[in-house]
């Protein structure tokens, strides 16, 4: 009874200090800008120049935030603008049995000039598995983790009060993360800072850092983000055989696309890839050999009509991409896509091979391609995956 009641009167404080603990969690925890949802942080930087806190932040991103789902995709020093497109798990429990999580997308902007830096954290999107759903469920924080969606009557919603919580979580120790290392930089430096080491080669881009309500632009993917291989998603046989894509290759000198249906990804080499089958009399053949990297793009049904006009017609005899009415454009690698496709799969090629009638085990395909010339297939690493 004795221990009972020291318990009892431990209870109010257990509960006091867990009211403190989600304060930070509730009302204006979650700031917005202009629509969006922005998390942002001012850090004073004293007495260190604009160029002095870019070299800084870019040799911390190198350390401690870039890996292969997360890269730096625009970087100005003379603006001393660096912007990043990254993803993170948020775990939100986790058992030897099960694991409920969410992939977080992200655009973190930092943005250099003297004696401070501000960072921001935005257009931040979910993907969350649900068991008995094949296709995870996608949020976007401006409809998901807000005071108008995650809360009510001051409190945590059970759902999407845990996307909040961890975003929150995040956003303070990316923040923290930055905070920390321009710190010890000041400390172990009082002279004038000198870059840590060579600084990451940029290229200079002709336009202002895109204001982060609007989606980042890198080199024509505009409206697009860029997810791992291992997160495509959908049912890819189903995608193949009965939605179809387009393989197209390539430069912005000469272009062509062609409809296709067989195909696939898996994985070779240690490497994620994926692979079709193309004919040497096709005109996108001539194409591939010629470049080292293609695309596969994919469609809504509304484009049915354009992808049976590319299965159909020959771009040896016109110009299939100004009559399709497609959008070209070009990944930061130069490989052709178009701007209508909801995923965009870039590849590089390593290895090709002509297939061989004579390979066929199977008696009806050996009768079915007899005295034809069999396909090519290429297998091509996935070096980028982009959707909408």
């Amino acid at each position: 009874m004795k221990h009972l009641l020291l318990l009892l009167a431990f209870i109010p404080t257990i509960l006091f200090s867990q009211q403190e603990s989600n304060k930070r969690y509730l009302s204006g925890a979650v700031t917005e800008e202009e629509g969006k949802v922005v998390f942002s942080r001012k850090i004073e930087t004293h007495s260190l120049s604009a160029e002095q806190t870019y070299e800084l932040m870019n040799q911390w991103l190198k350390e401690q935030v870039l890996n292969e789902n997360t890269r730096l995709v625009y970087s100005d020093k003379i603006k001393g603008g660096l912007v990043v497109a990254g993803e993170e798990y948020l775990v939100f429990s986790k058992t030897a049995l099960s694991l409920d999580c969410s992939l977080l997308s992200y655009r973190l902007f930092i943005h250099c000039q003297e004696n401070e830096c501000v960072l921001k954290l935005g257009n931040l999107c979910y993907q969350y598995n649900v068991s008995y759903q094949k296709e995870p469920e996608k949020y976007v924080a401006e409809e998901w983790i807000t005071d108008k969606y995650a809360l009510t009557k001051g409190k945590l919603n059970r759902i999407s009060g845990k996307f909040r919580i961890g975003t929150i979580d995040f956003a303070d120790k990316l923040f923290e993360g930055a905070t920390a290392y321009l710190g010890t930089a000041l400390l172990s430096t009082p002279t004038p800072v000198k870059a840590i080491q060579e600084p990451i080669p940029v290229q200079q881009p002709q336009e202002e850092i895109t204001p982060i309500s609007s989606e980042f632009s890198e080199t024509g993917m505009t409206g697009y983000r860029q997810i791992a291989p291992d997160r495509i998603p959908g049912n890819i046989i189903k995608m193949l055989t009965e939605d179809w894509m387009l393989i197209t290759a390539g430069n912005p000198d000469e272009m062509n696309m062609m409809t296709a249906s067989w195909g696939g990804v898996g994985s070779l080499f240690s490497k994620p890839v994926a692979f079709c089958f193309i004919k040497p009399e096709r005109h996108t053949y001539q194409l591939m050999e010629k470049n080292n990297t293609y695309t596969f793009t994919f469609y809504t049904e509304a484009y049915r009509d354009i992808l049976q006009y590319c299965g159909s017609n020959s771009g040896r005899n016109k110009d299939k991409v100004q009559e399709s009415g497609l959008t070209p454009l070009f990944t930061p690698d130069g490989s052709p896509a178009f701007n209508e496709a909801w995923m965009i799969i870039e590849c590089r090629k390593i290895l090709t091979q002509p297939l061989n009638p004579d390979l066929l085990n199977d008696t009806t395909l050996q009768e079915e391609w007899k005295g034809q010339q069999l396909h090519t297939m290429y297998v091509g690493e996935i070096i980028n995956v982009w959707i909408k």
